[in-house]
């Protein structure tokens, strides 16, 4: 039987996904049909793979528009630090940061400043190039 556990999330930009990543430090593969190892050597496939340091990874592969996740959380949370609704949380913020200034930089704006708030939230103030 399967531990993996399959979440969908609202990531479209592979770009925006693997910075995220790097962001956060965390060490990952990207490249088609890579393994996603879980419980007693089962195995998905996913795009990008996250190396958590067991033997329990964390994939992101598109499905349809977007990214979903696919892990054996059992595995992950009880041979690692990681815990899947932070690590959800913490990657899709990220994600969210790295889209608001990608579009920012296309629209012409500029980040005039930048304050992350004791909740983590990130603020951002825009303002026209010029």
């Amino acid at each position: 039987m399967s531990h993996f556990i399959r979440i969908r999330t609202q990531m479209r930009e592979r770009e925006h996904l693997i910075q995220a990543l790097r962001d956060l430090h965390y060490q990952f593969q990207e490249g088609q049909g890579l393994v996603v190892c879980g419980w007693q050597g089962n195995r998905e496939t996913a795009d990008v793979v996250v190396n958590t340091g067991s033997a329990y990874d964390i994939g992101f592969r598109r499905q349809a528009e977007n990214y979903e996740v696919v892990a054996d959380w059992w595995g992950v949370e009880n041979n690692t630090r990681i815990r899947q609704q932070s690590f959800l949380e913490q990657v899709n913020q990220r994600y969210a940061y790295n889209l608001v200034k990608a579009q920012a930089y296309e629209q012409d704006l500029v980040v005039e400043e930048e304050l992350e708030l004791e909740n983590g939230d990130v603020v951002l103030l825009l303002s026209e190039r010029g």
